[in-house]
């Protein structure tokens, strides 16, 4: 796949963001490309922002700049979930926000209100914060990813944050970390070989093959994901799969059936520490969205119904349906149930009807991840 570079950089004019390492990583990588670079005051940048957003085209030409700033929130959250479905008790880096990729269903666009790419590089606050929050937790199993509110690897090439964060947990092997991403960029992963405490998990997200190619744009295609998943495999990584959102497609059980013929064609079941599974939905303001930047995809244009989180979904008796179809094609491969399945926000009756017992909460679901991840720690992912 194209890897992102950015048409303009601007960097927040403050001490602890001109130092950074996260700066000058990605100084380095634009070099020879001739790109602008701004350093500015926060009082200009959010001036630079809120001009930007006046374009009727702000998502997609605020992505083509860069903004290296600070987090002056927290960095680590709680995956938000809602009572009524059961989540997986995980926890966010919030490392950076956008994503330079255009999948038409992305969460993103209705949710953040800067248009650039954003790097956080204050990097001292994020590894004292966690510090403070994680020290002295050895008994807490605590599953930590950075691919929420950005793609974990989108703009590693540039930053090299991925790397950063994994020199930071090498020694702390009772926290386990995960980069997910649409990318097909392993050199963080290939080069430096996987770490001693084996605590790291390279993540890749599924979908079908049309979906792929027609709702996930400027994405790496599922068979560059698999190539690199492979790779990963080779240098001492675990994987897991993410099939979220499933969406009722187009051809849905042969087009699924051929991602998961190539998934069991580049690895084998012990490959895969778990894979996890969510139907497409999405909060009101997303389909306005959507029909407007995409007016050629048709994924809105469906049955749905309000959810307790009060997200569009598809009816049970088809989440049901799709969800059975990728259950069953999965488990014709891995017939000895080695990979753990489970559901990402559904509720205790769609478990129980297609998986185990419905955990008893989110502690309990995490911990079995958490538990199914640590095995592999043990055995230096072997």
């Amino acid at each position: 796949m194209i890897r992102y570079y950015p048409e303009k950089i601007v960097i927040l004019n403050e001490e602890k963001v001109t130092n950074s390492i996260v700066t000058a990583n990605i100084l380095k990588s634009v070099e020879g490309r001739a790109v602008p670079v701004s350093y500015m005051s926060e009082e200009a940048i959010d001036g630079l922002i809120a001009e930007t957003k006046k374009n009727e085209t702000a998502y997609f030409e605020g992505k083509k700049t860069l903004l290296i700033t600070v987090n002056r929130g927290e960095f680590l959250k709680k995956c938000p979930g809602t009572n009524e479905y059961i989540c997986c008790d995980y926890y966010i880096i919030d490392f950076a926000q956008n994503c330079p990729m255009e999948c038409t269903y992305c969460i993103l666009q209705a949710y953040l209100n800067n248009p650039f790419m954003v790097v956080y590089a204050n990097t001292d606050d994020l590894f004292a914060e966690l510090e403070s929050r994680l020290s002295g937790v050895a008994e807490k199993k605590y599953r930590i990813g950075t691919g929420e509110f950005t793609d974990s690897l989108a703009l590693e090439h540039l930053t090299q944050y991925s790397k950063i964060l994994m020199d930071y947990f090498a020694d702390k092997p009772n926290l386990i970390v995960e980069f997910k991403s649409k990318t097909d960029y392993i050199d963080t992963f290939t080069r430096y070989g996987a770490p001693p405490a084996g605590n790291i998990l390279i993540s890749y997200s599924m979908n079908a093959r049309n979906v792929n190619l027609r709702e996930e744009l400027k994405t790496a295609t599922i068979e560059e994901r698999l190539t690199a998943a492979a790779e990963c495999v080779k240098a001492g990584y675990k994987i897991t799969l993410h099939f979220d959102p499933i969406i009722d497609y187009e051809n849905f059980d042969t087009e699924m059936a051929a991602t998961i013929e190539l998934i069991f064609k580049y690895l084998e079941p012990s490959d895969i520490v778990y894979i996890s599974l969510g139907a497409f939905r999405f909060i009101p303001a997303l389909a306005d969205i959507i029909a407007a930047r995409f007016p050629k995809s048709r994924i809105i244009y469906d049955e749905f119904i309000k959810g307790y989180d009060k997200k569009s979904r598809y009816f049970r008796f088809k989440r049901e349906k799709l969800f059975r179809t990728v259950i069953g094609l999965i488990r014709r491969y891995d017939p000895d149930k080695k990979i753990e399945l489970y559901f990402c926000m559904e509720s205790p009756e769609m478990w129980n009807a297609l998986l185990p017992d419905a955990p008893a909460s989110d502690e309990e679901l995490g911990g079995t991840l958490y538990d199914k991840c640590g095995k592999c720690i043990k055995t230096k992912c072997g």
